[in-house]
């Protein structure tokens, strides 16, 4: 798979943005970097995000055109791929906590975020280990660290 100058930017990762060319859909992507490549993936494992995957009865029956057919719908993709990489590439930091928020889990992980204190930045215990609880409030956006200090400070769940 081909990689972007917007990849560099987007450290591993789990992602929440809209989708580009779907209003309304919000989709979920996981960065990764393997010994082959570095691409985003849907996130869970077997979701799809972005254009339709033809089916064989959509392709044409000579080689040549099939061959055509193939090249332009990957094109479209990668395509697909770029615009949802600058789009998390522009704000990492807030498509990873809307992951969080969303699905709650650990934007830097994945994992289930389970105490109060790690829904309410976003982040578990082992990957926020020894930074500054200031530093990390900051990462939290204001309206959602608001209701989630309200929630501590009642002694509720978040």
């Amino acid at each position: 798979m081909a990689t972007w100058p917007e990849l560099d930017a987007i450290p591993e990762g789990y992602y929440a943005v809209l989708d580009p060319h779907a209003v309304g859909t919000m989709t979920y992507w996981r960065r990764v970097r393997t010994a082959k490549a570095e691409t985003l993936r849907p996130w869970p494992a077997k979701a799809w995000h972005g254009p339709a995957v033809p089916r064989r009865a959509d392709l044409p029956e000579l080689r040549e055109d099939r061959d055509l057919f193939v090249a332009a719908w990957q094109e479209t993709y990668l395509a697909y791929l770029g615009d949802v990489a600058a789009l998390i590439a522009a704000r990492p930091e807030v498509a990873a906590r809307c992951f969080s928020s969303l699905c709650i889990r650990c934007w830097s992980c994945g994992r289930p975020l389970l105490d109060k204190t790690s829904k309410t930045y976003g982040i578990g215990p082992d990957c926020r280990a020894g930074t500054d609880p200031v530093v990390l409030a900051r990462y939290c956006t204001p309206a959602v660290g608001r209701a989630h200090a309200a929630c501590l400070a009642a002694g509720r769940s978040a």
